[in-house]
């Protein structure tokens, strides 16, 4: 990740810090306006903490600087009282009763103001994504337990489908990943629900979350560029995913060939099934950044989107739901056979388009995209990996042409959706008719 900046100096760690609280609380908006807590800004202060800070009422009405100028202060402070404690600045900055009473580490502060995490969730979902982005791993941090035998042979994922509730589903991106922490909605945009953002690093596999039909896919959205995809299961719930790449292999051209986009199963009529890989993880979702100020940072930190709606419309818990497979599946390989079928579509591309193109992500993995659209995975980064790291990692390649178990026979069968399931694609009727994958997919 390129470094942070700030409109204020600021040592590199502490510039570090103040990016870990803006995304994790406001998504890097300094224009965040008041949620249900009173809450604003960049740093998501309330209105009694602020205290008319440098003459503003409310956090979101200062300036970038001045914003940074007091939550740099507040850093300085919490380290200074804490001994340089980097694990309790997450802590003082979420709930500070809980930094003098224990117990409250593991009770949600405050429900009714929209908190969904206790304490400890949100501290360690903080410190994940300081280590993201620092690219270095918090060594006290526990590690997770390998898991059974059965779970490291590279299985399609295993869930349970409740229809009549919100459902298991399985974890969206393979390798090593940050889940950004709930966070409360704003006043103005509040809605029953929040999508999931699972950040991660340019062309790691996208993984369906559910069995289902691709129902939409756009490949560059013309007003926000976002390249889309949405999966509607045999409920009528959809699954829809923003911020899929375009870019080439070491840039930011905006030029990716289709298959480096979305895979072969991201086709309107696809058939697919949880686990398979239907594209590349990517930068195109639009979020926030610094570049109102003159700073300079990119338009999004590479993150996958995914928002999930029943078949009412109804916006659905999509945080919680990928915090419970991610969770579900730790340390798990999430890749095999089954994983992707070879794409027709690459038979007359140039082959310096795809040439057995090896992906080496620092602290995630090596990722092998070759010339057929097959993917395989070396490694921590064939792994359903959660953020404080696995004991175990495997040490051959897993996916199409390496390891991995064959997926049970129905799992090849193509899935037919009810009409009123079915939603208008961007590129018109004759792309909406079914479309039905080789058997292998």
């Amino acid at each position: 990740m390129p470094p942070p900046q700030l409109s204020i100096k600021a040592p590199r760690e502490l510039r570090d810090i103040l990016l870990t609280i803006r995304l994790v609380e406001s998504g890097d908006r300094y224009d965040a306006p008041p949620n249900r807590a009173g809450a604003s800004g960049a740093y998501q202060y309330i209105a009694s903490t602020w205290a008319n800070f440098h003459g503003y009422p409310a956090a979101h009405l200062a300036p970038p600087g001045t914003q940074d100028a007091r939550a740099l202060a507040d850093v300085r402070a919490i380290l200074d009282a804490w001994k340089g404690d980097l694990s309790m600045v997450p802590v003082l900055w979420y709930y500070p009763r809980a930094a003098r009473e224990p117990a409250l580490m593991d009770v949600v502060p405050m429900r009714s103001l929209g908190n969904r995490l206790t304490v400890r969730e949100y501290q360690h979902r903080w410190l994940d994504m300081f280590a993201f982005i620092t690219g270095k791993p918090i060594s006290y941090r526990p590690q997770a337990k390998a898991p059974e035998v059965r779970f490291l042979e590279g299985n399609p994922p295993e869930f349970i489908d409740q229809p009549l509730l919100l459902g298991e589903i399985a974890f969206p991106v393979l390798g090593r990943t940050v889940l950004a922490p709930t966070r409360s909605c704003a006043e103005t945009e509040c809605e029953d629900g929040a999508p999931a953002i699972v950040y991660g690093d340019k062309l790691q596999p996208v993984l369906a979350a559910t069995d289902g039909v691709v129902t939409a896919a756009q490949l560059d959205d013309p007003i926000s560029g976002a390249v889309t995809l949405t999966i509607t299961d045999r409920h009528g719930r959809t699954f829809t995913y923003s911020g899929f790449n375009n870019d080439s292999p070491g840039t930011s051209d905006d030029a990716a060939h289709p298959s480096l986009r979305l895979t072969v199963l991201g086709q309107v009529g696809a058939t697919v099934r949880a686990g398979q890989i239907i594209g590349y993880l990517g930068d195109t979702d639009p979020m926030p950044s610094d570049e109102h100020h003159g700073v300079g940072l990119p338009s999004a930190w590479p993150h996958i989107r995914l928002t999930i709606r029943d078949r009412h419309g109804d916006r659905l818990d999509a945080d919680v739901l990928v915090a419970e497979a991610q969770v579900r599946q730790a340390c798990h390989v999430g890749i095999g056979p089954w994983s992707i079928s070879r794409d027709p579509r690459l038979a007359d591309v140039d082959r310096s388009v795809r040439d057995h193109e090896r992906v080496d992500i620092p602290w995630i993995g090596s990722f092998i995209l070759r010339r057929d659209g097959t993917v395989t995975a070396l490694a921590r980064s064939a792994l359903i990996l959660p953020p404080e790291g696995c004991i175990w990692s495997p040490g051959v390649e897993f996916g199409p042409g390496g390891s991995g178990a064959g997926a049970p026979g129905p799992f090849y069968e193509t899935i037919d959706l009810p009409g009123r399931s079915w939603v208008n694609g961007v590129f018109g009727d004759r792309d909406r008719m079914p479309f039905t994958p080789a058997r292998g997919t």
